[in-house]
């Protein structure tokens, strides 16, 4: 059986045996990652890109591997990327993704928005992008993009509205919330609610 079958059905171990002594190929690297051995995957995708230079999805794997292994300098790769394709929408995508889990938030609102101007059908940065956006506070724009992005998954909702709904959502930036919003929203939670009450006795 052949490496491209035996990664097909699963037997990552049986591609990684047959081809670890060979010369590397991206096949081994994904056997790798899919059996979360990420520092061997790194060193094959370190070697690719020294090959081929200009592989920018070998760039994105190898970031990939870098932020399982919780390298501090992943989102270079991810750079690296997308300054070779500026028009990847995948690649911005992965970069929110890693922004996000490393507290950039504010950053990863910016690349799921860019992702989402050049492929706007996808479903998976739609939602990503509503959970950065919730993160920071824009509740109700959130779940304007959960409810898209169920749509374009198929998904029915009871919410329903219209298209050009979603069109004016995604070209009108999200109001800032003043001070006195925000005290109101911590007014309405019940933690903070009893906290009060037991501050003032």
């Amino acid at each position: 059986m052949d490496v491209q079958a035996l990664f097909d059905q699963g037997d990552y171990a049986d591609v990684i045996k047959k081809l670890k002594k060979g010369e590397p190929r991206p096949i081994l690297a994904f056997a790798y990652q899919k059996s979360k051995l990420w520092e061997e995957a790194m060193d094959v995708w370190t070697t690719l890109i020294a090959k081929y230079p200009d592989a920018a999805e070998y760039f994105v794997e190898r970031g990939v591997c870098k932020f399982n292994l919780k390298f501090k300098h992943a989102i270079l790769d991810f750079n690296e990327a997308i300054e070779m394709e500026p028009t990847n929408a995948y690649f911005y995508s992965c970069r929110a993704y890693i922004r996000d889990k490393t507290g950039d938030t504010e950053g990863s609102v910016a690349d799921y928005t860019k992702a989402l101007d050049l492929d706007p059908e996808d479903a998976i940065a739609l939602n990503n992008l509503g959970l950065a956006e919730q993160k920071l506070g824009f509740t109700a724009r959130a779940r304007e993009r959960f409810k898209y992005s169920d749509d374009l998954m198929g998904v029915k909702t009871i919410d329903s509205r219209d298209p050009d709904d979603y069109q004016k959502l995604v070209t009108t930036p999200p109001a800032k919330s003043t001070i006195w919003q925000e005290f109101k929203k911590m007014l309405s939670i019940k933690g903070f609610k009893d906290f009060w009450r037991d501050l003032r006795g």
